[in-house]
């Protein structure tokens, strides 16, 4: 059946008012926590009704939710998008840990810190994040399965390495909140930089993986 321009007209509008939703829910927890984040302040940053906004959303959690998936998503490509920079080597392994340490000490890493602290003292939120939350570290494991040569670190060798990256950057953008010392995460940032290559490529990823490399290579060939 042939869509009228009007209804094409209202369906625009309505994927408009949706995607004001999601960045306005977005600033509204960055600006002022996930507590103080109600649905009205979301309405008027997005400048909605609020009628408008239980249409798409009918329940709070329902709009955390999805601006949720859509921060992971978003910052999935971005990391998509700057990983395959090093692979072709327009980027070399310092900028990926530059760019790292700045996901994960700015508006990405707050906003969701502040969703997964409220999770675990709200069951249901966090039973409908966890499969969120899921997928984006599936998509992100797929990822650096592709970061390291194959012939030098299989698949696992891979994942653990670059996890090991997030975790650290993770934990320092924790340590942000109540640290506020330039210095000490810029000599934490260079220690990692000097290390990232030497385990990628060199003799400290050889004796990390030593004697389980081979047994390593063996699950990477079944999986």
């Amino acid at each position: 059946m042939k869509v009228s321009r009007s209804e094409r007209q209202q369906q625009a509008r309505s994927v408009a008012t949706y995607e004001r939703l999601i960045a306005a829910t977005l600033d509204v927890i960055y600006d002022v926590g996930y507590h103080a984040a109600t649905t009205q302040e979301i309405a008027a940053r997005a400048k909605v009704s609020r009628g408008a906004l239980l249409y798409h959303f009918p329940a709070r959690a329902d709009i955390i939710l999805a601006a949720m998936e859509r921060l992971l998503e978003d910052g999935t490509a971005e990391i998509r998008t700057v990983t395959r920079h090093v692979q072709d080597g327009s980027l070399s392994l310092e900028g990926f840990v530059d760019f790292l340490w700045a996901l994960f000490s700015g508006r990405f890493f707050y906003l969701s810190l502040e969703m997964i602290t409220e999770a675990r003292n709200d069951p249901e939120l966090r039973n409908r994040m966890i499969p969120v939350v899921k997928r984006f570290h599936e998509a992100l494991d797929a990822n650096w399965v592709e970061f390291c040569d194959p012939e030098k670190r299989p698949a696992r060798q891979a994942r653990i390495i670059l996890n090991l990256t997030v975790c650290l950057m993770r934990g320092m953008g924790v340590q942000t909140v109540l640290r506020q010392d330039p210095a000490y995460f810029r000599d934490m940032i260079g220690a990692w930089k000097a290390v990232l290559p030497q385990i990628v490529n060199g003799p400290i990823g050889d004796t990390m993986f030593g004697a389980r490399a081979a047994a390593g290579c063996a699950n990477d060939a079944m999986a």
